[in-house]
């Protein structure tokens, strides 16, 4: 199925929602004044992105932040021909895949944040996911991670310009780059070490300069760099609990995720920053449950009264639903408690062996 619009009928979050929402495979591409990019999905995961010169831009970044050759990062990209194992690819060439794929990640926040503001362009979706021909670099994200991080760039997009408004302010690091920080903010401080104003580092990094100022911005706020004629910007302790909880997300770590949504919920329910990291961190748990409890298998009961006298009582009442015959989807529907409730109690019955899963025979 293909389908195709523009960006001002159809806004682009409404478009990811609906990518998300269907998990749908297929390759969307994305065209507006600033030329053109793709975005390859995998059941509502993006694993690739591709534009003109991405590839080169890559590569001459990792070079000019002193993290890898040039040279290297290309050969990687042509092994990429040859093989289709992506870690293989650029193992073999000696490159860490993981910053190839940090730079993927920044360059499509950076993309959707642009197309968002805008509010223009233009659209085509099809489920034809052939990426041959294409300039693209790997990436590993869900569409609801990149929808959340492009809003929350939206919205503080504001705070940013009023900081930064002309590309002639200069731009000094005032510490160094180290390999605890994220990819760009070491790129930058290691460009910056001899003071350069933002219009030359935005083209000696070839990106948009909303997403070089937005990394600066953030580079402000944690006083690693000093801005002529910025303001004093203090930290925003909404914005550095959401950067940890994303990185909580990133690493399955989702129970911890949502005692940060509940305390940031519970200080500012208004805040849309809050309620889209609420969402999205609700919806990549439930995903990442589905992969432990494939909506097929068929929960079997296992007879243990001392396990089932541990179990809360809103637990026991899931554990009574199941009978062996209804599978996990079915057990869902039929418990009225939330999805993420019961795919939790679900999971719990399985590790303390109250449960067994059978797959239905073929």
């Amino acid at each position: 199925m293909a389908l195709h619009g523009d960006l001002f009928s159809y806004p682009l979050p409404e478009l990811l929602q609906w990518l998300d929402g269907s998990r749908k495979t297929g390759t969307l591409q994305l065209s507006w004044e600033a030329g053109e990019r793709k975005i390859f999905v995998l059941s509502g995961q993006v694993v690739a992105t591709a534009s003109r010169g991405l590839r080169e831009r890559v590569a001459r970044l990792l070079e000019l932040a002193k993290l890898s050759s040039g040279s290297r990062v290309l050969a990687s990209f042509e092994e990429l021909q040859r093989t289709p194992d992506v870690e293989q690819a650029f193992a073999t060439h000696g490159v860490d895949v993981r910053m190839v794929r940090e730079m993927g990640r920044e360059e499509l926040f950076s993309s959707m944040m642009d197309l968002t503001i805008a509010g223009r362009g233009t659209f085509h979706w099809t489920e034809d996911a052939d990426r041959t021909g294409e300039d693209w670099v790997p990436s590993d994200m869900s569409i609801r991670e990149m929808l959340f991080e492009s809003l929350r760039w939206v919205d503080e997009h504001g705070d940013v310009e009023q900081a930064l408004p002309i590309d002639a302010m200069s731009v000094r690091a005032v510490a160094p780059p180290s390999a605890s920080q994220p990819l760009l903010h070491r790129v930058i401080l290691t460009l910056c070490a001899n003071s350069q104003n933002l219009g030359r580092l935005r083209l000696s990094m070839g990106m948009s300069r909303s997403a070089v100022t937005r990394r600066v911005f953030d580079l402000l706020r944690l006083k690693l760099v000093e801005v002529e004629g910025a303001p004093q910007v203090e930290a925003d302790p909404v914005a550095e609990m959401l950067e940890k909880g994303q990185v909580l997300v990133r690493e399955g770590q989702y129970d911890s995720a949502g005692i940060i949504c509940a305390s940031l919920l519970a200080s500012d329910p208004a805040d849309r920053r809050v309620r889209e990291f609420a969402r999205m961190v609700q919806r990549e748990h439930v995903a990442a449950l589905y992969g432990e409890l494939p909506p097929v298998a068929v929960p079997v009961p296992v007879h243990d009264p001392e396990g089932m006298a541990l179990l809360k009582p809103e637990e026991r009442q899931i554990a009574g639903l199941v009978n062996g015959g209804w599978d996990v989807s079915t057990l869902v529907l039929a418990v009225p408690a939330r999805e993420l409730d019961t795919l939790r109690t679900l999971a719990k019955l399985v590790r303390m062996g109250l449960v067994q899963l059978t797959m239905p025979m073929r």
